[in-house]
């Protein structure tokens, strides 16, 4: 390896910026690839204390301090009723407007050595020991750059799935759902509230998020299975109004006095998971390979701390011969995945035992859960509390296919 060895790295939000920042302290040099400018919208607002540490460790105290972010000490998750709701932990983190935070990313890996190319690729093939990436770039022109090692940071996009290069896509567990957002002033805080994320669920797999971004602007969303949408016939505006005001009491003392200030924009079908999703030196960050149903707010973290492993495995790889780079690459998986499935697991307790969730996260494993809220997830072992869990939703797995066996 050449100390500047070019790795093109297809994505610019927090998983293709953070890969880029780790990539720059090995010797490499990451190309980021991104067709759209920026600052750009997007949601996925609330930020873990893990999330917080990893952008730390790549020295950005100062530029997150200048975001003048609100403060996160946990999520309050609510069901219909103002009387039931258990707070969970998380921590210290912060709150971000995503606009603002990918621009200051993807800045600073400029800033930092990074190069960035606006343009979309195209085609990614691998021939002779190298990965070729085809970019048609802003000006309408093409380039093709060449490297032993891609980083695939395309989010929800999925570039190299779609070009076939890594597994099959798999429905995720809350494929079937749609989510409806956009950002309000005058949302009423409840002293209790402080600046955490609140959660509003009500049926299965109907919920709400309520993120305060600012003083006067919280972000809020509705997720809902996408066929009560298609039986709606009001437009995305009227449905998403409509919904919050009636979705449930504690949601509707906190918007009587809000008004919606920007579009409410929709994404559906969300939910997937792709395996393998690393081979050859092409590696997936982040959304690019899998997306959970987020009411937990893992995303971001998920992106940049896969970041922070991507780095360590391909400077691993960088020294060895590539039959020697699978170990690297199946560790890389391997806890990545653990990682997230952790988050998973839990997720499907919760629908499953919304009030048992809350006995075990509040009360009974309550240190467990706080370091799992906060986003100890990486090579943390399996807890009590979460193996309960497992134990249980196995038991039920086990009893539907009894169930689904027996005659009838």
């Amino acid at each position: 390896m050449t100390t500047q060895e070019i790795i093109p790295i297809i994505g610019s939000g927090p998983a293709g910026t953070a890969s880029a920042m780790n990539l720059l302290r090995y010797g490499f040099q990451p190309l980021i690839i991104e067709r759209d400018s920026f600052p750009r919208f997007h949601i996925g607002e609330s930020l873990t204390t893990e999330c917080v540490d990893a952008l730390n460790r790549l020295g950005l105290q100062a530029q997150l301090a200048a975001l003048s972010a609100p403060g996160k000490k946990g999520v309050r998750i609510f069901s219909r009723h103002p009387e039931n709701s258990f707070y969970v932990g998380a921590g210290d983190a912060w709150q971000v407007e995503r606009a603002r935070f990918d621009s200051m990313m993807l800045d600073t890996a400029v800033e930092r050595g990074a190069h960035h190319l606006q343009g979309s690729a195209r085609k990614l093939v691998f021939e002779d020991g190298h990965w070729r990436v085809d970019v048609e770039t802003a000006d309408g022109s093409t380039r093709q750059i060449a490297s032993r090692f891609v980083i695939d940071a395309s989010g929800q996009q999925r570039f190299s799935q779609r070009q076939g290069l890594i597994g099959p896509l798999q429905e995720g567990r809350y494929a079937r759902q749609i989510a409806f957002f956009s950002q309000f002033e005058g949302v009423t805080r409840e002293l209790s509230d402080a600046w955490d994320t609140l959660i509003f669920h009500r049926d299965m797999h109907e919920w709400c998020w309520m993120i305060p971004l600012s003083e006067q602007v919280t972000s809020i969303g509705l997720v809902l299975p996408v066929e009560t949408w298609k039986q709606d016939k009001q437009s995305v505006d009227e449905f998403l109004d409509t919904r919050l005001a009636e979705f449930s009491a504690p949601l509707a003392l906190r918007l009587s006095s809000a008004r919606r200030v920007g579009p409410v924009r929709t994404v559906s079908n969300y939910s997937y998971r792709i395996e393998p999703y690393a081979s050859r030196g092409l590696f997936c960050v982040g959304d690019s390979h899998r997306f959970i149903d987020p009411i937990f707010s893992f995303g971001v973290e998920f992106a940049v701390v896969e970041a922070e492993y991507v780095g360590k495995a391909i400077q691993a790889c960088s020294g060895l011969d590539t039959a020697a780079w699978s170990a690297h690459i199946d560790n890389y998986l391997r806890i990545t995945t653990e990682a997230q499935n952790v988050i998973d697991d839990m997720l499907q307790y919760f629908w499953a035992y919304p009030w048992g969730f809350a006995n075990m996260a509040h009360v009974r494993f309550r240190e467990e859960f706080l370091e799992i809220f906060a986003g100890r997830l990486y090579e943390s072992g399996e807890g009590e509390g979460l193996r309960r869990m497992r134990d249980t939703l196995a038991n039920d797995r086990d009893s539907d296919r009894r169930q689904s066996a027996s005659p009838h």
